[in-house]
């Protein structure tokens, strides 16, 4: 393998081929609720059948209704690569337009443990850490968050420091506001690992709609600035 500290996409096709982790019980790539209707006419356009199903999955004893805060398009390898080319390249989804920097540093409160979205055969991630920033992959570090992003910067794209950034921002804010909603009693939530048979699962930003926790236009405003 040919290691660089300076991230060069070759096209070869693995990130592609082995999308989760090995324990991970939803094999596939992850989507945010307002890509799956794109996905869905992308595949359609190509004669692709596809399916999505829901992820981390919540329960609200509250109000008793069941959502997510994630998809999963299901199959691994990816169903839109072809010859080593993703056949959506240009409407791809925000996880594969910042791979392979699997957490933005503005959102690090640990060196955080390797996922696969930063498995890259071209690009050995823990020597680009130990090298080029002197972090151990999971140890705490004292190294300013900006001296990393100025490394991540030189180091990766605008384009993937922008998208990874991005979709870390999601997480976090979905984060924020369950934490919010939860200290305030508003809302008691628990983590799902089978959903009965029959029951609905909603997105996240649904859920909150349905219980007047923020309003259409604030949903459409939160999809529309994260939408690709």
């Amino acid at each position: 393998m040919e290691m660089g500290l300076k991230f060069k996409c070759i096209c070869c096709g693995e990130c592609c081929r082995r999308i989760s982790d090995e324990d991970s019980t939803s094999k596939g790539l992850p989507l945010f609720e307002w890509e799956i209707e794109k996905i869905k006419k992308l595949a359609a356009s190509k004669n692709i059948s596809i399916q999505v199903e829901p992820i981390d999955l919540v329960l609200d004893k509250k109000s008793r209704k069941y959502f997510c805060t994630g998809y999963v398009l299901v199959d691994e390898p990816c169903v839109f690569l072809k010859d080593n080319k993703c056949l959506i390249h240009k409407d791809r989804p925000i996880v594969c337009r910042a791979f392979p920097v699997a957490r933005n540093p503005e959102f690090f409160d640990n060196v955080p443990s390797l996922s696969c979205f930063s498995n890259c055969p071209n690009f050995d991630f823990k020597a680009f850490l130990r090298e080029s920033l002197g972090l151990e992959e999971g140890k705490a570090f004292k190294l300013p968050k900006k001296k990393i992003l100025e490394e991540y910067s030189k180091t990766f794209d605008k384009e993937i420091i922008k998208n990874s950034f991005a979709r870390d921002k999601i997480l976090s804010q979905f984060d924020a506001i369950m934490a919010t909603l939860s200290k305030e009693g508003l809302i008691d939530i628990g983590l799902v690992n089978k959903i009965p048979k029959g029951i609905k699962v909603i997105p996240f930003l649904e859920f909150l709609v349905d219980e007047k926790f923020i309003t259409v236009d604030e949903k459409n405003k939160i999809s529309n600035e994260f939408a690709t």
